[in-house]
């Protein structure tokens, strides 16, 4: 996975754990301690495609499926989740959905009861499954850089390969019409391949397009392809062995999907483009019904026609419901909203709190891990940065403020004054008693009053160029991870005049930090986690490092443990001698993990596309 960069990047989250009664106690040994595995999650984000059936629509998100109640359009709601660990698109037929799982392949779930899903098997393609389409006892599945993969689905508990077909780009679309599949082949364009016998598949015919081949759909003897920078592109294939571009159409963004039934073909764009309606009673001189936006993003990665009904599924806001029985002018029928991303969390007593960009403060009963609820939630904003609960309140930092909520009701948080910020992009922010310290890109530490949290006020700086990051308090020391200029202790006894103490160059680009008695544990970056001897605060020196995996941005402790996250997941480090770490388990998480928090013997980790609780 890619290093989360920007306003994302190295967040630090402050975990307030002292759980009430009714919260989970650790495990009692019944798992072992160096294991580490899914529990629950919610809050999924980053949807990708949908297929409607009846008065449901099955929705592939990233973290698996979800099935949403769409009978009363005007009010969608979310039935059931099944986590899977990926999701990209979905069929369904009989009772049964297949999800094209990403790097988890193909996976065949029970949805006989849209309530309760249960996963039935999964198939690893041994590639990427992008999209899928069913034929028979066949699933074709787009497989990514690894091409065409033909499944035997005849029995649902034994799924097995049946064939594999390596193309030259890279298949992320499928539409089948009779024995003819065709296949979005990224920049190798439009596949035109017969899989009459699905153990032998073959290539036909093929159109290199000038753009990125997305997706594709086919009506009559034309395929669209959404082409990526290259806008639309309508291809003749009467002839599959010979197909010819019979059109071309710009459109309102980088088309990335596309949707055809009957007259009308739906682009959805990318980069706040939208969808975009066209009339195809012609498919040689396509006609433009109508260009639209929907949202803050309108980032359109999946469109799906249903008759009237069009569903536009949105990257980072949610499944939005059009009536386009008038395709010129196209009406909201109804809408799901999915947080855009969520990059922090904290816990105290029986609720977990997270915050993301354009998701609010948004708050989930954790009582039970496997199920957690949401609970309450704000109206969005964006910008944000790091998040701290103590108390009656919680403590969110964006580009510019701190904003503070009162959370006395966790059901209803209520927004304060936000508190601007003279100096520095806000990142990190700890709060200890009536002060709150917080970390400032160009400007260092903040220490801020906060006894009135209607009335926050600035006491004391300590200035430091540079991005400084990680944060962590421990009795009258502030130490520091700063990416330009390593680790460093402050001396935080007058908070009007924090005093650097001790400072030590790391390797990497120290982004996180956590404290416990004498030694200091830092995530730093593409170096992985350095372990460090404060025990001398003026002289901290590093006692060891255990090597990243990918971008390591924060970490958190747990008894014998340290938890890493990075780009692909979490990391279960063994501390018991902080001279000689060993890493003893890892979780890949579907997004980029960030700022785990430990509480009540679980990990709640924040991946981009979720809460996800680990034990």
């Amino acid at each position: 996975m890619t290093r989360i960069r920007g306003v994302a990047a190295g967040l630090i989250t402050l975990a307030v754990m002292a759980l009430s009664p009714g919260f989970p106690a650790a495990s009692s040994g019944q798992r072992s301690p160096e294991k580490m595995s899914f529990v629950g999650s919610a809050l999924w984000t980053k949807a990708q495609n949908i297929k409607i059936a009846g008065g449901l629509a099955y929705c592939a998100f990233q973290n698996g499926l979800g099935i949403v109640d769409i009978s009363d359009i005007k009010k969608p709601a979310l039935l059931s989740k099944l986590y899977v660990g990926g999701g990209y698109a979905v069929a369904v037929r009989d009772g049964l959905a297949y999800l094209a799982a990403g790097g988890q392949g193909l996976a065949v779930i029970d949805v006989a009861d849209p309530k309760s899903p249960s996963l039935k098997r999964i198939l690893p393609t041994g590639g990427e499954a992008k999209d899928i389409v069913l034929s028979g006892p066949t699933a074709f599945i787009a497989n990514g850089p690894a091409g065409l993969l033909a499944a035997d689905i005849r029995n649902p508990e034994k799924l097995k390969i049946a064939a594999t077909l390596t193309l030259s780009g890279e298949a992320t679309g499928l539409a089948l019409q009779g024995d003819l599949l065709y296949l979005a082949d990224g920049s190798a364009g439009l596949q035109i391949v017969d899989v009459k016998d699905p153990a032998e598949p073959k290539v036909l015919g093929a159109l290199d397009t000038d753009g990125t081949a997305e997706s594709v759909a086919v009506s009559g003897r034309y395929a669209f392809i959404a082409d990526g920078a290259s806008g639309l592109k309508i291809i003749d294939v009467s002839k599959p062995s010979a197909p010819r571009l019979a059109a071309s159409a710009t459109t309102s963004g980088y088309a990335r999907s596309i949707a055809a039934e009957g007259t009308v073909l739906c682009v959805g764009n990318l980069y706040d483009g939208g969808y975009k309606i066209f009339d195809i009673s012609n498919p040689a001189v396509p006609a433009v019904f109508s260009t639209n936006k929907y949202t803050m993003y309108n980032e359109s990665w999946g469109v799906a026609l249903s008759g009237n009904l069009a569903c536009i599924v949105d990257y980072f806001s949610g499944l939005f419901f059009v009536d386009i029985s008038d395709p010129r002018r196209p009406r909201p029928a109804g809408s799901l909203f999915t947080p855009s991303s969520i990059i922090a969390a904290a816990v105290q007593g029986p609720y977990a709190y997270a915050v993301g960009e354009l998701s609010g403060l948004q708050v989930l009963d954790i009582r039970d891990p496997a199920r957690p609820i949401p609970f309450g939630t704000t109206d969005i904003f964006r910008g944000v940065q790091g998040l701290a609960v103590q108390g009656d309140y919680a403590y969110v930092t964006d580009r510019w403020s701190v904003r503070i909520f009162d959370i006395k009701d966790p059901a209803k948080p209520r927004p304060l004054q936000p508190f601007n910020i003279p100096a520095g992009v806000p990142r990190t922010i700890v709060v200890r008693g009536n002060l709150a310290y917080l970390t400032a890109d160009l400007a260092g530490l903040h220490i801020i009053d906060v006894a009135n949290p209607e009335a926050p006020r600035i006491l004391g700086s300590y200035k430091m160029a540079g991005f400084a990051y990680g944060l962590a308090v421990d009795g009258d020391y502030a130490y520091l991870a700063h990416s330009d200029t390593g680790f460093h202790v402050l001396d935080v006894r007058d908070p009007a005049k924090p005093v650097l103490v001790g400072s030590l160059k790391l390797p990497g680009e120290p982004y996180g930090v956590a404290v416990r008695g004498t030694t200091a544990y830092v995530a730093s970056g593409p170096a992985g986690l350095h372990i460090v001897d404060i025990g001398k605060r003026a002289a901290p020196k590093l006692l060891a490092t255990v090597p990243a995996g990918d971008f390591a941005n924060a970490v958190a402790l747990a008894g014998d443990f340290a938890f890493v996250s990075d780009g692909n997941g979490v990391k279960k480090i063994d501390i018991r001698n902080p001279a000689a770490p060993r890493l003893v388990a890892a979780y890949d998480t579907p997004g980029e993990a960030q700022c785990p928090v430990a509480a009540g013997g679980v990990i709640v980790v924040p991946d981009s596309n979720s809460i996800i609780i680990l034990k």
